[in-house]
């Protein structure tokens, strides 16, 4: 590991090799850049993942906060305003030949901003200070880097979330390990860059694992793919099967939250298998069977109650029986079902709105919606794929399109029991019958 570090401060010692040098060179004209400026907390939303990089050890090297939305979608962006002073330049700034390059180093203190759905509504910004964002990287080296040794990283997902942040940009530099820069989005392109490559391991997700099913195919090419990782969901159990089928290992299913930051992993390569803690993580679980986690990815000696519902085999393994609040994961991007509901519920046309998962064919949303008087002139007169259109535009200000609902019913009441509750099986029951026009 080239990450060392003592009570205060980490260190990254990069070798004198030409791309890592010109790393820490662009690393340190970044760091001039921000001490010619006021502000502490900086908006770090940047695509490419080197200047990503870049930017994000700047403003660790320099004790100051990045802030990472998940996405730059307009509501997104104005939610997290409160949060920052100022954004980023698009490019990092030039060098000037005549500074020395500086060591990269910094407080363990420094904190960074990554943002989740809250159950309340509105999403949360979550904390973490470098000491556990790099802890966690020592636990990844500790358990998976003898496995992948110098594997290059290939990857399907964004670096704007902790999963991607951690397996994309800081476990590979801190390791050592080359970054590819183009993400994979089609199986196509994996084959393609299987057949050229030497060893690596790909860092993905189940929406991307689910859609790529004909593995035959890398059986063609001379690719040494050492590990797939997988997280933000459970994989389907025809995933790890297929990998199997194809002469693979199954992939490594990392479980955790941004709050929590990883708790444990398994490897399906035989039927159903538990999950293996992180070492240096405490499970237990609360009288509603609520997983309960003591971590060096979390402050101090805190004990973190999760929303997940567990069942603890003993000491070191657990099976996670499901979460217990409406926070659910669409295409592994988590959603607040309550978020998304009063969102669309600030619609002069919409009085009441509720959202639920549904499974069948896939994942997915289903938006069931109470119209004003205003919107039933609007239903009547545009239809309902006109309708469909509107809600679908209206919530693409704040989530990602591939999170949208893809199902709609329009109802005059929500349905509720005789205990004035509405339940996920009533909600369900309204999209048992095929209604092409409510469907994407």
């Amino acid at each position: 590991m080239w990450l060392k570090s003592d009570t205060t401060n980490w260190f990254l010692v990069l070798p004198q090799s030409a791309p890592w040098q010109e790393f820490q060179a662009d690393v340190d004209a970044a760091r001039h850049w921000l001490q010619s400026q006021a502000a502490q907390r900086w908006l770090l939303f940047e695509p490419d993942s080197y200047r990503c990089a870049v930017w994000l050890f700047a403003l660790l090297a320099e004790d100051r906060q990045a802030v990472m939305p998940q996405n730059q979608q307009q509501e997104t962006l104005r939610l997290v305003a409160e949060e920052v002073e100022a954004a980023l330049p698009a490019q990092i700034p030039e060098r000037s030949s005549e500074q020395d390059v500086r060591p990269l180093r910094g407080p363990l203190t420094t904190p960074l901003t990554l943002f989740t759905s809250g159950s309340s509504g509105t999403p949360q910004a979550i904390q973490k200070s470098a000491r556990q964002l790099f802890n966690e990287v020592q636990t990844l080296e500790a358990t998976f880097g003898e496995r992948v040794g110098d594997a290059a990283v290939v990857t399907t997902i964004s670096h704007q979330h902790i999963y991607g942040l951690l397996f994309t940009l800081l476990w590979p530099i801190c390791s050592g390990r080359c970054l590819v820069p183009q993400r994979i989005e089609y199986l196509e392109q994996w084959q393609l860059y299987h057949q050229q490559a030497d060893n690596y391991l790909l860092v993905s997700s189940p929406a991307h694992l689910d859609r790529f099913t004909e593995l035959e195919h890398l059986r063609e090419g001379s690719g040494d793919l050492r590990a797939v990782f997988s997280s933000g969901g459970p994989l389907a159990a025809a995933v790890p099967q297929r990998f199997r089928n194809a002469g693979f290992l199954a992939p490594i299913e990392v479980y955790g939250s941004t709050e929590t930051g990883g708790i444990g992993w398994r490897q399906r390569n035989q039927g159903e298998q538990a999950f293996q803690r992180f070492a240096g993580i405490k499970l237990t679980v609360d009288s509603d069977n609520l997983l309960q986690v003591q971590s060096p990815h979390l402050p101090g000696e805190q004990v973190y109650t999760t929303a997940d519902k567990v069942e603890l085999l003993d000491a070191n393994e657990f099976k996670v029986l499901g979460r217990a609040d409406r926070i659910v994961k669409i295409a592994e991007n988590r959603v607040s079902l309550a978020e998304l509901e009063h969102f669309c519920e600030t619609l002069p046309w919409v009085r009441q709105a509720k959202c639920v998962q549904l499974h069948q064919p896939r994942s997915a949303l289903g938006l069931v919606v109470v119209l004003t008087t205003y919107g039933q002139q609007l239903l009547a007169s545009e239809g309902r794929l006109s309708l469909r259109r509107r809600l679908r535009e209206h919530l693409q200000q704040r989530f990602d399109k591939v999170v949208l609902p893809r199902k709609f019913r329009y109802v005059e009441a929500i349905p509720c029991n005789s205990s004035g509750k509405t339940t996920y099986a009533m909600l369900q029951a309204l999209f048992n019958t095929t209604d092409a026009e409510g469907d994407v």
